[in-house]
């Protein structure tokens, strides 16, 4: 059995000190993270089902309204939408306005606020 030295008492406490804020960061860049893809992903079903609008009804009215019901659970003033209908096609665009849970965080590890998310989805016209 080995005997504890005295003098090696509190070394896992020094230890865990010095990895705390590097598993707190990790921890941070996976949930922020997580919640970008999530917002991201909703950016891209709302894009393809705008296009799809488009292409079905032939109205680029209705594509912003469809939008925002799509992606109601993110903040619906920082969502915008564009339609480009050319003579073969029609791209349908969806902008949005990250905000980040803890912007100081953010702000202190990328210099910016938040991140500006696009999702582009171009189809054939028949």
């Amino acid at each position: 059995m080995r005997k504890w030295d005295k003098s090696r008492q509190g070394i896992a406490a020094v230890e865990f000190a010095m990895l705390l804020p590097v598993v707190a960061l990790l921890l941070f860049f996976l949930i922020e993270g997580a919640q970008a893809m999530h917002a991201y992903s909703n950016l891209v079903e709302a894009s393809r089902e705008g296009a799809r609008l488009v292409l079905m009804d032939g109205a680029e009215a209705n594509v912003g309204a469809m939008v925002q019901a799509l992606t109601e659970e993110l903040d619906a003033t920082a969502v915008s939408t564009t339609v480009n209908t050319g003579p073969e096609t029609v791209t349908v665009e969806v902008y949005y306005d990250y905000q980040p849970f803890n912007e100081n965080i953010f702000k202190m590890l990328t210099g910016d606020t938040g991140v500006q998310l696009a999702a582009r989805t171009t189809m054939p016209l028949p």
